[in-house]
């Protein structure tokens, strides 16, 4: 039989039918997903975000970046058929954080969303507040969406198994803050014996707060634990972190973001904390792209992940 011989009509229902097989297998897969916690950084041309997947398919999207890429992002990931996040997370008043979210809240089914407890403006150190995150709060609120603040000793539980807590930001009277150290969400995501600590843009003032917090019995945060994986928005650079902090976390993986090759500058040397990390346990998003981190409960993988 030749490809004239067959009807039209035959081939239009040979590719239905191999159609509705695929998405049938994709269905399963995604039915049978296995109960892990997927955490993806990306690598955006400006700003920064995070997708959280727990094990109960719990979905938290952390960030929005400047613009709408996020949105090609997240197609890459949730099933094609799949419109639903159940929470966002905006960690800082930034428009270049908080663009990319806006375009989510309008494409997307959203459960509930978290802002920081206080920002420059309502600390009194900024006399605006950035146009971008108004139209965030209007658009949060134009769509009937839950929103809440966060704030170190707040606790939010992701799934049964999977937990978010802040370190920070902490009440005024705890902290003195300025546009050098703002406040922002940083915070410990936990599964099982595994964990992720997020540090955003963490300024040494707030590194040293958090690895050494003040001994007052009001006192909000309890400062950083032990974790398998940091994340840090920044350069790795010696002069952006803390020694101490780091040597508290003693992370066994770093994700960072570089941009700029400073080599050739005169600068003071400052022994480097991450010199015990491998190459292969360093990812820098500008080099690397996408990562991709999971963990089972008990330990904890990374790899670059594949582009959509």
């Amino acid at each position: 039989m030749t490809m004239k011989s067959i009807s039209k009509p035959v081939i239009i229902a040979t590719s239905a039918a191999l159609a509705v097989t695929g998405i049938g297998v994709y269905a399963w897969r995604e039915e049978h997903r296995p109960p892990i916690l997927e955490v993806y950084v990306f690598s955006l041309p400006s700003g920064r975000s995070m997708f959280v997947r727990t094990p109960e398919d719990k979905r938290i999207l952390i960030d929005g970046g400047s613009n709408s890429n996020i949105i090609r992002e997240i197609t890459g990931i949730l099933p094609f058929y799949s419109r639903r996040i159940d929470s966002v997370i905006a960690t800082n008043a930034e428009g270049k954080n908080i663009s990319g979210l806006i375009d989510v809240l309008e494409r997307y089914q959203i459960g509930e969303a978290y802002i920081p407890g206080q920002i420059l403006q309502t600390l009194g150190i900024s006399s605006s507040t950035d146009q971008i995150y108004s139209t965030f709060l209007d658009t949060l609120s134009r769509e009937g969406i839950h929103t809440s603040e966060l704030s170190a000793g707040d606790s939010v539980a992701l799934d049964q198994k999977t937990s978010l807590r802040p370190l920070f930001p902490v009440p005024a009277k705890q902290f003195t803050y300025s546009k050098a150290s703002a406040p922002e969400i940083l915070f410990n995501v936990s599964f099982g014996a595994t964990s992720i600590v997020f540090l955003g843009n963490a300024s040494n003032k707030v590194q040293k707060f958090l690895t050494s917090p003040p001994s007052t019995g009001s006192l909000t945060s309890s400062g950083v634990d032990q974790a398998d994986v940091l994340i840090v928005s920044h350069s790795a650079l010696p002069a952006n972190v803390s020694p101490e902090l780091i040597k508290k976390i003693s992370p066994a993986y770093l994700v960072y973001s570089k941009t700029l090759d400073r080599e050739g500058t005169k600068k003071k040397i400052i022994p480097d904390p991450f010199a015990y990390l491998s190459e292969d346990r360093k990812f820098n998003l500008k080099e690397s792209g996408t990562v991709k981190i999971t963990s089972d409960g008990a330990t904890v993988q990374i790899k670059k992940a594949r582009r959509p």
